[in-house]
């Protein structure tokens, strides 16, 4: 992957928000995996370089937190929470429909899609939850899977299933004094 000096620029604009580079690890990541779609070798090595970190550093946070990717993923991003709230509530049987509906097996990548069963996504008692991109669904019926599909279909054809670029999201900021930023 290519490191733009636009890439370069926008990472030490996020690390001069925080009092320690390896601070704005999740946020220099965001960046690289909405620039590229996920991440590679040479990707991982910038983050580290850019963190005042190993590389290794970084590959753990990489295969710990299931937003980032270390291979491309489909337009649409189907993550369904399987943790026990959203099992009860039906998440595993929606999981193996969805799989049926779109034709793409669960922890693959086919066509437009990537299907995968993920930890909590944090809305567990309005299961079962569905995150497509960065948008958070909540108690959606295994029963209701097609209608559930042709939902998708229809705000990715109007583009509301576009992932919303980081530099809209909060940045860092705040009470440097507070405990938590000593780390």
């Amino acid at each position: 992957m290519e490191i733009t000096s636009e890439l370069e620029s926008k990472c030490d604009a996020l690390i001069a928000q925080y009092p320690k580079k390896r601070s704005a690890a999740m946020m220099i990541m965001h960046l690289i995996q909405e620039t590229f779609g996920y991440f590679d070798d040479s990707s991982v090595k910038f983050a580290a370089r850019k963190l005042g970190v190993e590389p290794i550093d970084v590959y753990g946070m990489l295969s710990f937190y299931p937003m980032f990717s270390q291979s491309p993923r489909g337009r649409i991003h189907i993550k369904v929470c399987r943790t026990l709230s959203c099992a009860m509530a039906g998440s595993v049987k929606l999981g193996h429909e969805l799989a049926k509906r779109i034709g793409c097996p669960i922890g693959e990548t086919r066509g437009i899609y990537t299907l995968e069963f993920v930890e909590c996504l944090g809305n567990c008692v309005r299961g079962p939850n569905v995150q497509v991109n960065d948008k958070l669904f909540e108690g959606v019926a295994p029963e209701d899977a097609e209608k559930f599909v042709l939902k998708l279909g229809e705000l990715d054809k109007s583009g509301e299933l576009a992932a919303k670029p980081s530099s809209d999201l909060p940045q860092g900021g705040g009470d440097f004094d507070s405990p938590a930023y000593k780390g």
